[in-house]
């Protein structure tokens, strides 16, 4: 069983027989651990499209903004697949306004589109968004200090909304491991893999030259005096011009 406690100690005893100077920690470690990760489970989904790594939300709650714009915040973070693919559904009721009530053969299903092309939509007659054709699309927004995924719903904004149903690729939060006994989130033949990537992005990390570090010392003075290298000829003709 691979978890984080096993992984990351691991990982933390070879760093440290390599770089027996560094102050390498266990968080930074699990850090790596949920970066590789997430690097995993992209290719993977990218490459087998199954629904491994997909999450379900029901209920989640849609309002209006003072625009009369329909949306709602992802409540996790979603693979930045192409055409949207991170986002495997979003669903409502379009009898009842919400996702779980009436019969199921009622869902209807939002399409991905994006800004310019849900403009574009409204001029097609047979693509025009509508309560029973409706299309979504994803931009980034600032909430609570943390970067989300906000989704506008479009084609229901002249009907009474509550909540949809989302099933959604997730990703790993790297700067949160809630528990070191839980199992990394990767198939187990995938950990090898995982643990030689993670090795390889520390020894980067700590192999940094130092004249790559940002200290913020301002060196434009020490550039200024530095010595202009010159060659024997133009040293003589100094010297000759100093000598007069």
């Amino acid at each position: 069983m691979a978890t984080y406690r096993y992984v990351g100690y691991d990982l933390l005893t070879s760093f440290k027989k390599v770089f027996d100077d560094a102050d390498i920690r266990l968080n930074q470690v699990l850090y790596w651990i949920q970066v590789i990760s997430n690097r995993i489970r992209y290719q993977q989904a990218q490459v087998t499209e199954s629904g491994l790594y997909t999450s379900t939300f029901s209920s989640v709650a849609v309002v209006k903004d003072t625009k009369g714009r329909v949306y709602f915040d992802l409540p996790n973070q979603v693979m930045d697949l192409p055409n949207e693919k991170g986002i495997e559904y979003i669903t409502y009721n379009e009898e009842t306004g919400c996702c779980c009530e009436g019969a199921s053969f009622m869902q209807v299903m939002f399409q991905p589109t994006n800004v310019m092309k849900a403009h574009r939509l409204y001029g097609d007659e047979y693509e025009r968004p509508t309560p029973s054709n409706p299309y979504f699309y994803r931009v980034g927004h600032k909430a609570d200090g943390k970067q989300v995924s906000r989704i506008y719903l479009v084609g229901v904004d002249c009907i009474d909304i509550t909540d949809v149903e989302i099933g959604i690729k997730c990703t790993l939060d790297p700067s949160n491991v809630c528990d070191l006994d839980d199992e990394i989130p990767v198939p187990n033949e995938q950990i090898e893999f995982l643990m030689k990537e993670v090795l390889a992005l520390g020894r980067f990390v700590m192999m940094i030259p130092e004249e790559m570090e940002n200290d913020g010392a301002d060196k434009a003075s020490e550039v200024q005096t530095r010595p202009i290298a010159q060659s024997p000829a133009a040293r003589q003709q100094v010297q000759q011009q100093t000598q007069q």
